[in-house]
């Protein structure tokens, strides 16, 4: 895999990481992970802009809903956020999330249902689910094999979103991890197959030969997004990644940046 010199093989590429995360997580210590550190080694490889979540709003809505604007403030010629819905607290999170469009605040929403031990289908997700769809914001939603250890993991099995899609087909959701494990990675392309308005990424440890040359070969480039997953995995990984697959040029620059920017209507 091609490391050295990566500055140099990106330099001439968009790029747009989609799947950030900031802020502390209180039962992971990371001497790297401050946001500081986080952005100035997202710029040192050639990203443009980037849209994060903070670690707090998986957690606790008031918090969350203070730490990102002030986040985003601070890195604001850099930084798009992403709200994150807790179908816990429904009435709130969509009373805050209207807050946020009203005040121009985000790009997205992100949804995690393992987190939130909550499947999307719950009717705890009904309203939100209209909502967005409505207002036309794309979602990012985690997405794993529920067959691992991880039991929480079976909230987020990527084909309980298919009836989600069927119903509000205009919907813009992103299976973040696309899939996460296992012969699942391959199993969600046909559900990229099948619905034209679902996309996914790559974010963290999916590092799996062959699998985004299978997505660009079945469904082209244009619904594959960029996303590293920091600080939880280094993006020089991330984009060793893409630069070394066997895809035309053109798909690259797609994926590293030109569909997030379609997609989030991103100002570059």
């Amino acid at each position: 895999m091609v490391i050295n010199n990566l500055e140099n093989l990106i330099r001439d590429f968009i790029i747009v990481d989609t799947h950030v995360h900031l802020g502390p997580l209180s039962n992971l210590y990371m001497p790297s992970g401050s946001n500081s550190n986080i952005i100035k080694l997202l710029k040192k490889f050639g990203v443009k802009k980037a849209i994060c979540a903070t670690h707090s709003s998986l957690s606790t809505i008031n918090f969350g809903s203070v730490e990102l604007p002030s986040i985003l403030e601070e890195y604001k010629d850099f930084l798009y956020g992403y709200f994150v819905f807790n179908p816990n607290f429904e009435e709130i999170s969509l009373k805050t999330l209207e807050n946020y469009l009203n005040k121009n605040l985000i790009a997205g929403v992100k949804i995690h249902p393992s987190w939130h031990f909550c499947y999307p289908f719950d009717k705890k997700y009904a309203k939100f689910w209209d909502f967005i769809t409505e207002r036309q914001i794309p979602v990012l939603t985690h997405s794993w094999d529920p067959d691992v250890p991880n039991k929480a993991q079976k909230f987020s099995d990527p084909f309980f979103f298919e009836d989600i899609i069927k119903k509000h087909p205009s919907l813009k959701l992103i299976l973040a991890h696309a899939g996460g494990r296992g012969e699942m990675l391959f199993k969600v392309i046909s559900l990229l197959e099948n619905y034209t308005n679902l996309y996914v990424d790559f974010a963290g440890d999916i590092f799996v030969p062959g699998l985004i040359e299978e997505y660009v070969k079945r469904v082209g480039s244009k619904r594959l997004l960029f996303g590293t997953d920091m600080p939880w995995v280094d993006i020089r990984f991330q984009l060793a990644n893409v630069m070394n697959l066997d895809i035309d040029e053109n798909d690259k620059r797609n994926i590293l940046g030109l569909n997030a920017i379609k997609l989030f209507n991103l100002k570059i």
